[in-house]
């Protein structure tokens, strides 16, 4: 029953919202009273509490197992990686439909209701190996230089997870395609495999040698 409760809560959180869905709301999705969510839950905050630790935070935590437990291939190839990551992101987004547009709802817009237990949760010691992972690879070359290494999760979450919170928009707007979610893993998977791919040789040497170029005729 528990579970039911708050399989009825998340889907009506990222439907509706959270201030908009009251205890009433999520008990008749659930087939019960609202004295049985009142049983689970005592009240608002304690479902909130429920939803960030049993629901986000555990698929927060299966995205950075890659990166917690990466072995052989995947810890060495940060092309891999990234790729991994995505897959992961699309697996708990298929698993979880209401998670983007709760995510762009509740946690990125300033006042949202999950916005500030979400901060004190945000996986930092996983971003900076991640980080760490595609500088070490810059250096060597195999990454693309002009990356900012400490952005590129933040890009890879945008490129997921924006296009399914909105997609309701879309996909009422005249002319525009339907968002397929194979369709929108490959495209993903695309833009980032040609961005973490390395400037060939002489292109590299031409920005560089622009860069020189310009500080001189500042320094003049």
């Amino acid at each position: 029953m528990r579970e039911r409760l708050l399989a009825s809560a998340t889907q009506l959180f990222g439907e509706q919202g959270i201030a908009a869905t009251t205890m009433a709301q999520i008990a008749e999705a659930a087939g019960v009273t609202s004295a049985m969510v009142h049983y689970y839950f005592t009240n608002r905050e304690k479902l909130l509490d429920a939803v960030v630790e049993e629901r986000i935070a555990r698929s927060i935590a299966f995205v950075w197992e890659s990166v917690d437990s990466a072995e052989g291939d995947l810890a060495q190839d940060p092309h891999a990686l990234v790729e991994e990551l995505v897959a992961r992101l699309f697996d708990v987004t298929s698993r979880m439909p209401w998670l983007p547009p709760l995510w762009l709802r509740e946690i990125v817009n300033e006042g949202g209701l999950l916005r500030e237990r979400m901060l004190k949760r945000l996986p930092i010691a996983q971003l900076q190996r991640f980080a760490a992972r595609v500088s070490e690879a810059q250096r060597d070359g195999s990454v693309n230089a002009e990356l900012e290494a400490p952005l590129l999760f933040i890009s890879i979450l945008a490129l997921v997870m924006l296009p399914l919170a909105t997609s309701k928009i879309w996909q009422s707007s005249p002319g525009f395609p339907q968002i397929e979610r194979e369709a929108l893993h490959r495209h993903v998977s695309a833009l980032l495999s040609a961005a973490l791919r390395p400037a060939p040789q002489d292109k590299r040497v031409q920005r560089a040698t622009g860069r020189t170029t310009s500080r001189k005729g500042d320094a003049s």
